[in-house]
């Protein structure tokens, strides 16, 4: 992971950023706020608006990866400027407020998906911790309209999906938030948490909600 900062870091030089704070803007992680990481659970279950669905406990059942844990204890991303494909790293204490409140992380989250990065246009970027090869999470991105809670049906509705998936449903049968869902629909931006990182770092995304959302 060294070789990856190191690589973003003369990015950020090359682009102008202070010397001082692109030191800076990587650090090691506060032993606390690590929790955030290792205690989904505990973190977010104080957190939720309408958090009365059996899904929160869920949350007990996913784990981060101590690879993806241990990037965050040494190199913590620290108010970022956008990075390669308009991509935005969030810091810990950014990871915990942006799952606890913001839609739709914070009902991702409860199908096992950490938004961990953002777009400038406001979408989001998680880890999906349902589907790990070689102990690591694939990555994808979801719009930020992606899906929100129908106060009157009392469900996390998907009102933001591709053509194909929503041709199986009635026009007026909601499209309720589920895993299932969330695989049909969420594009695959990199095989791994460690990939996505090598992809930003090498300069790959050009456009990253061009290149992977639907319009």
């Amino acid at each position: 992971m060294n070789s990856i900062v190191q690589k973003i870091k003369q990015t950020l030089l090359s682009d102008g950023m202070d010397t001082t704070e692109v030191d800076e803007a990587f650090a090691e992680a506060k032993l606390n706020d690590l929790t955030i990481l290792t205690d989904l659970y505990g973190t977010f279950r104080e957190g939720f608006v309408n958090d009365n669905d059996a899904n929160l406990e869920n949350l007990k059942k996913y784990s981060v990866p101590e690879g993806v844990v241990d990037f965050y204890r040494n190199f913590e991303p620290n108010s970022l400027p956008p990075l390669s494909g308009g991509v935005v790293l969030l810091g810990l204490e950014a990871i915990k407020g942006e799952n606890s409140t913001a839609s739709p992380s914070m009902y991702l989250l409860k199908h096992g998906l950490l938004t961990f990065a953002t777009t400038i246009g406001g979408h989001v970027i998680g880890m999906d911790l349902k589907d790990m090869q070689n102990n690591e999470p694939r990555v994808v991105i979801a719009d930020y309209s992606f899906c929100s809670y129908n106060e009157d049906l009392q469900v996390v509705e998907c009102v933001h999906v591709p053509d194909e998936v929503a041709n199986y449903y009635s026009d007026d049968e909601p499209i309720v938030l589920s895993y299932d869902v969330i695989k049909e629909c969420l594009p695959q931006v990199a095989a791994s948490f460690s990939t996505f990182l090598i992809k930003l770092a090498d300069e790959e995304f050009e456009n990253i909600e061009r290149e992977y959302l639907v319009g």
